[in-house]
């Protein structure tokens, strides 16, 4: 629920003044000024503007509704707002706005600005977008955002409010309004949504990222083993002519470097034999065997 203010609604009695005005219905035109002009800058932070005696003097002569709203036109861009009033103690001839809604309607210090009576529905939903994603970072937006919107006494589609908290100035958009484009938020049950900033970008899915660092990774891991391998020369089997097995060598490219061959006299001891072999181990080894000269051991 948004608090709400002192005056509002619409009226019927006798017929306006300053030229312009429609019988029953006030409709006024004022030179326009910033409410800091007046020294309200508290005013700032919701849609209450200041008019001068004679327009309450006006709407008391007119059978009036409360709240007491109004609908605020720039006449040369047919731009238009609404918003409630706070007092009237302005010169004649002159009004002060929020300088954003000056903004909003495209209006200069003394510009002049189109102010009527109109009557609004109570509001029941409202979505707000941020313009910057600078406003995430406060510690409870939604909570910031539906205090601050109990100094406004109404909400219209496409306006661009400011929010002020903690000495920092917030752009909100209105983005959507229920159950009219302009709604009353005094004393309302108000549902609100938020959109995401308008130049927030979703980040990119951290899953993703992990699954092509592990791709680069594996690619990479295979470049390195090839160069440190180098390229395989003759890596297949071969074939003999006369169909037989193939006996693989102690060393060939296949099988990496070949062990250190064994010794020649373990693996065949028969190269080094003594033709008809050792017959006798002790002197005279054989000579004069079979004669009696023989010397006899």
């Amino acid at each position: 629920m948004f608090g709400g203010g002192l005056f509002g609604g619409e009226g019927r009695g006798p017929g306006g003044f300053f030229g312009g005005g429609v019988p029953g219905r006030f409709d006024h035109q004022y030179q326009v000024f910033p409410v800091t002009f007046m020294g309200k800058e508290e005013l700032e932070k919701g849609n209450k503007i200041i008019l001068p005696q004679s327009a309450l003097d006006h709407l008391a002569r007119l059978n009036i509704s409360w709240p007491m709203l109004f609908e605020m036109t720039n006449p040369t861009t047919s731009r238009s707002t609404h918003g409630g009033v706070q007092e009237f103690i302005a010169e004649e001839g002159t009004c002060f706005l929020p300088y954003w809604m000056m903004q909003n309607l495209l209006l200069q210090e003394g510009d002049l600005v189109r102010i009527c009576n109109t009557s609004l529905p109570k509001g029941s939903f409202v979505k707000l977008q941020p313009v910057h994603s600078d406003f995430l970072d406060i510690h409870n937006p939604r909570a910031v955002l539906e205090n601050s919107l109990r100094n406004f006494a109404t909400l219209t589609v496409g306006d661009c409010i400011v929010i002020d908290y903690n000495q920092r100035k917030y752009e909100i958009e209105i983005v959507e309004c229920k159950p009219a484009k302009a709604i009353s938020i005094i004393e309302a049950d108000v549902n609100v949504d938020f959109a995401p900033p308008k130049d927030y970008k979703e980040p990119a899915p951290p899953a993703a990222a992990a699954v092509a660092s592990t791709h680069l990774d594996t690619k990479e891991e295979e470049a390195d083993a090839e160069m440190e391998e180098g390229p395989k020369l003759f890596g297949g089997s071969g074939q003999r002519v006369d169909g037989k097995p193939i006996k693989t060598p102690l060393a060939s490219p296949a099988s990496g470097p070949s062990p250190s061959p064994p010794d020649e006299e373990v693996l065949m001891p028969w190269i080094k034999r003594i033709p008809k072999g050792v017959k006798w181990t002790s002197p005279p080894y054989g000579y004069g065997a079979g004669h009696m000269t023989g010397a006899k051991g």
